[in-house]
């Protein structure tokens, strides 16, 4: 029995060694050296060197809380689109608003659905066909009754996908 507790405890120091190594800490020092961006609708998020911010066309500043914002990589002709929309009515759980939201902002069909959290908050991820053959991955979220939809496109190409989904760890709602 000694013997056995002696060969676990030599086991457990290379274990976890070898998990520290393979643990997505790498993931947090990705996005260093990307700018932030603050919303004043109540979000920021950091995007890569490179990248281009962008909003309407005749809207002087992406960062009016009334605007969507663009985010647009120029190496892969990918976009993250953010957009602030109408605040949760009190009466409706957030379920059943972001079952109601879906119908409307996005009409392209529907590939998949899945219920994530984004910065904390419930979020209903949804997978699109775009009338392009293209994929999109949208989420909507409330965060107290402040809605955002986020739409990231082509998804496909997964070179743009994999810093969107780092993009995506780095959004945060601002504190009210």
């Amino acid at each position: 029995m000694r013997k056995d507790k002696r060969r676990v405890q030599s086991f457990l120091p290379v274990s976890f060694i070898a998990l520290s190594l393979t643990c997505p800490v790498v993931a947090a020092d990705a996005s260093k050296g990307w700018m932030t961006f603050t919303s004043r609708a109540g979000w920021s998020i950091k995007y890569p060197p490179g990248w281009q911010v962008g909003s309407c066309n005749s809207c002087l500043d992406p960062s009016d809380p009334n605007v969507f914002v663009t985010f647009f990589d120029p190496s892969t002709n990918g976009m993250l689109m953010i957009q602030h929309l109408k605040d949760k009515p009190a009466d409706q759980s957030v379920e059943a608003w972001l079952n109601d939201v879906k119908q409307v902002v996005v009409a392209n069909p529907r590939m998949s659905e899945q219920w994530i959290s984004l910065d904390g908050v419930r979020a209903l991820k949804v997978k699109t066909r775009n009338p392009d053959s293209t994929e999109s991955e949208n989420i909507y979220a409330v965060d107290g009754s402040r809605t955002f939809f986020l739409q990231a496109s082509p998804v496909r190409n997964m070179a743009f996908y994999q810093q969107y989904k780092q993009m995506l760890s780095t959004f945060k709602f601002a504190k009210r």
